[in-house]
């Protein structure tokens, strides 16, 4: 019976015939439209750049849905989409229909690279499972070696209509074979058809499959309901690291150079080989992928991997040493074509096929669909990239360039897989999960689902990153537009402060009567609206109603997102889940800055930075449809039966139990649930605390650094507008970045007091330093402009590090459930109050002060922050909500908070 196996393999892996043979077109369309429609490299770029968007694309698609799809209808339905949109390719005549088939025909390519190999693992014997995935990889070495066969040989004139009518033509024919194929057993069983999959498993492995059904059912017990925690259970979040390194090492090991630049033959120049060179390593590449189909479930793939990662790291250093060595440049030009043939050989028995067969026979069942598309996606976003990167190579500098990352590539690679990637020859699916599949416990679910509701949500945060630090860029065009004085400038910058402020002040009210959740969804309407008269503004006034309207939004999101995370979050990683939100911010804020770059030389660009703020909040309203509500908040609202619901879908272990914990805290509260007045004495010390905070987090000066970073440049002698805002993205975008990812993972190992010490003492200095350049050197200088932006690095990953994320943090722990919602709003108000007069009173200061006055001032108010840390500023780590709240309650003083 084992024939029948290998023959629906076969089947099956034909899809991968048209993979390699498109892929491999890559190249040859781009040149071949490039000679017939004089295409420019941009074009051509975006030729291949639709193909591979539409391949990542239908990868998530597989990945989201393909563990609720049969198996064998979506190989079936893509191979008949494949012919449509091949054909469709061969009648385009003209360049953007082709990039519209392109398009749909990568997704099919994308949908395909998941489903085959996830198929054929499934209906595959254990001890012929590594060559029967293999497949796959031969079938699309094949395409490849077609490709070229058919560039070379068939297609009179490069046309691009006969390579296309050929793929349509192989497409219909896969399609037509594809037709006889049965379903995945694994995948029936998971639809609860049992009957059906007993006949499958006949069909294909005999009589004897109780064993089979045995073990798949083995295989389904024990994983969460839930699809996004169970792929993220913590042993599988390590199999997918594993996957992710394994194709990045596949792709950054320059097959794509090798393969695309092989068909125009200047990697054989000066070398007959006899036939066409791009035919030799075509057929090279398969010969090497059939032995090692042949191999792999004999010797392992262990063996087979670090065999040919050693190889192409030999490869690659001859290459290197060829092109660089001027000796014998005879024997150069006869042993550099055997090194390119030799790598291909080496790169076939190992690298190329071993990441197809690991992501299809290492992760769950239940989820193996979806976790094969998350490394499957890397793959396809790498790929791209160095497409685009082959393409680009026009020099012997560069493709000296290319061999030297794919060597270093090789050479990290061989003790990264020597440890970690794990040997599965022969082994059961059953066999594979005891092994190295581990169910979390219901602290790490809870965890895991934490973590996910607050990535959502945190959408948020790059919406306020975003939108607040775009003007600084913005801020240079529309100065030029409307004619702005410095007193409009305040104005422009500081009215979505306005907004923010009465957003805040109103929002703990809001959440309060609404909910956390339901809020979140509506104000997303508002900040599309304010992002929209922003862009269209045509006067001043419109421009600041726009920038008004947004801050109200925003506002109102501001204080909601931390108060939503601090109330899911588990006491362990609070702190960590917290700084989610200002690492969202601190990319909302590069993005912002990147934009400002890109868009600075475009006319009117200003309106453009200012509309693509919507998209953010877009994806926060979307998300925000699947978020669960706030279990303390319906406690508050006597709602427990669905508080225990939301508590199920956050994975909490016993949520009864929870409920009554939680109920028990509110009705403990002195004044009962929502009559505590917010000023009253019981509230009052962690309120001033929570205002001194916020005071020394926007006071401090990095409302200067974050929106008149390009103008300080300027200042400093950088005349050119493009050029200080890309300073102020590497210096403010990039490492502040940087360090608040730094910050995410120290949070909840130092605590809060520690960082924000540690941020204190490095805003105090580089503000000395600021006020000293700016005081004593003279400006314009190389020099001084160098040591403004060490001081920008300095300021910006001392407050990233610490009080970006440490100050809001706190913030939202310290205050009794039934003030929460209230306080925070107030909190937030006054921290955009205390910016909005920053940023409104800055560009005033300096005119009439000077800028190393202001930054003078600026440390001051940093010095007077070290006596808060000292004598008053809590230490809220590891506690829950309900401890931080019993201390409020029983009137101890915030020192003994620590």
């Amino acid at each position: 019976m084992l024939p029948r196996v290998w023959i629906f393999a076969l089947l099956a892996s034909l899809g991968g015939l048209l993979f390699g043979f498109n892929a491999t077109t890559l190249g040859l369309v781009a040149a071949t439209a490039a000679s017939d429609w004089s295409l420019t490299l941009g074009s051509q770029v975006l030729l291949s750049g639709a193909f591979f968007l539409g391949a990542i694309l239908g990868a998530v698609f597989m990945g989201r849905f393909g563990d609720g799809l049969s198996r064998r209808d979506v190989i079936t339905t893509s191979a008949a989409c494949y012919a449509f949109f091949g054909f469709a390719c061969a009648i385009s005549e003209r360049f953007e229909e082709l990039v519209v088939a392109r398009f749909f025909l990568g997704i099919i390519v994308g949908v395909t690279s998941l489903a085959i190999p996830l198929y054929i693992a499934e209906i595959s014997p254990a001890r012929h499972r590594g060559a029967l995935v293999s497949l796959n990889q031969l079938s699309i070495t094949l395409g490849i070696v077609l490709a070229f066969v058919i560039e070379t040989r068939l297609v009179d004139g490069q046309d691009i209509s006969q390579l296309y009518t050929i793929s349509g033509i192989l497409a219909v024919g896969v399609s037509a074979g594809a037709i006889i194929l049965p379903d995945s057993p694994a995948w029936l069983i998971k639809q609860g058809d049992g009957d059906a999959a007993r006949a499958v498993l006949k069909l294909i492995h005999g009589p004897n499959v109780e064993p089979e059904v045995a073990a798949i059912e083995e295989s389904l017990t024990g994983n969460h309901p839930n699809v996004w925690v169970a792929l993220l259970e913590p042993s599988n979040r390590k199999l997918l690291g594993i996957g992710i390194l394994l194709f990045a090492i596949q792709q950054l090991s320059g097959i794509n150079f090798v393969l695309q630049l092989a068909g125009d033959g200047s990697l054989f120049a000066g070398f007959d080989l006899g036939w066409d060179p791009v035919i030799v390593v075509g057929l090279v590449n398969l010969f090497s992928t059939l032995l090692f189909v042949l191999l792999v479930d004999r010797i392992g793939r262990r063996p087979l991997l670090l065999a040919g990662l050693a190889g192409l790291a030999l490869c690659l250093a001859g290459l290197i040493l060829d092109a660089t060595t001027t000796a014998f440049p005879p024997l150069a030009v006869a042993v550099s074509p055997f090194l390119i043939l030799g790598y291909v050989f080496f790169f076939a028995i190992g690298l190329g096929p071993l990441p197809w067969l690991f992501v299809a026979e290492m992760y769950p069942l239940p989820v193996r669909g979806l976790s094969m598309s998350i490394p499957i996606t890397v793959n396809w976003l790498i790929n791209a990239v160095m497409v685009v990167a082959a393409l680009s190579v026009d020099s012997p500098a560069d493709t000296l360039a290319v061999y030297g990352v794919s060597l270093a590539t090789a050479l990290v690679a061989l003790p990264l897989c020597f440890f970690l990637y794990p040997e599965t020859r022969r082994l059961r699916f059953s066999q594979i999960r005891r092994t190295w599949h581990r169910s979390g416990t219901a602290d790490e679910r809870n965890e895991i689902a934490a973590t996910l509701a607050t990535t959502v949500v945190t959408i948020g945060g790059i919406f306020f990153g975003y939108n607040l630090t775009i003007i600084a860029g913005a801020l240079l065009q529309i100065r030029t537009a409307f004619a702005l004085t410095p007193f409009s400038s305040g104005l422009v910058v500081s009215s979505v402060l306005v907004g923010a402020i009465l957003g805040s002040f109103i929002s703990g009210h809001l959440a309060g009567a609404f909910g956390r959740r339901y809020m979140l969804m509506t104000t997303t309407v508002v900040l599309i609206v304010g992002t929209a008269v922003s862009g269209l503004a045509d006067s001043v006034q419109i421009l600041v109603l726009g920038r008004l309207v947004t801050g109200l939004a925003t506002g109102v999101t501001a204080s909601i997102v931390p108060l939503y995370i601090t109330e899911i979050a588990p006491a362990p990683i609070r702190g960590r889940l917290n700084n989610i939100q200002n690492l969202a911010v601190g990319i909302g804020s590069l993005s912002a800055y990147g934009t400002s770059t890109l868009l600075m030389g475009v006319p009117e660009g200003w309106r453009a930075m200012l509309y693509l703020g919507s998209v953010p909040a877009l994806l926060l309203g979307i998300g925000a449809l699947f978020l669960p509500e706030s279990p303390r908040w319906l406690i508050t609202q006597s709602r427990f039966s669905t508080a225990e619901r939301m508590l199920q879908r956050l994975c909490v272990g016993n949520p009864r139990e929870e409920v009554a914990q939680l109920k028990a805290s509110v009705e403990h509260t002195s004044a009962g649930p929502g009559a505590m007045p917010l000023f009253s004495k019981t509230i009052r010390p962690p309120l001033l605390i929570g205002l001194a905070l916020v005071f020394f987090q926007e006071c401090t000066g990095i409302i200067i650094v974050t929106y008149y970073s390009p103008t300080i440049f300027q200042a400093c002698g950088v005349s050119d507008p493009t050029t200080a805002i890309l300073l102020t993205t590497i210096g403010v975008g990039g490492f502040g970045l940087a360090m608040s990812s730094l910050s995410f993972l120290l949070v909840d190992r130092l605590g809060r007091r520690t960082q924000f010490l540690m941020g204190i003492l490095g805003i105090l200095t580089s503000s000395i330093g600021f006020g000293l350049i700016f005081a004593v050197l003279p400006q314009g200088t190389p020099a001084v402009q160098y040591l403004v932006l060490i001081c920008f690095i300095l300021f910006v990953s001392s407050f990233s590090l610490s009080l970006a994320s440490v100050c809001g943090m706190v913030v939202s722990e310290i205050f009794p459930q039934t003030v929460r919602d209230r306080a925070i709003g107030f909190v937030i108000a006054f921290q955009l109050l205390c910016g909005m007069a920053a940023s409104f009173l800055f560009p005033m200061l300096a005119d009439a002060l000077g800028l190393a006055v202001v930054f003078f001032v600026n440390a001051g108010i940093a010095a007077l922050a070290l006596p808060f840390w000292a004598f008053v500023m809590p230490e809220t780590r590891g506690r829950s909500l309900e401890a931080i709240e019993g201390h409020w309650l029983a009137g101890q003083p915030p020192a003994a908070l620590r």
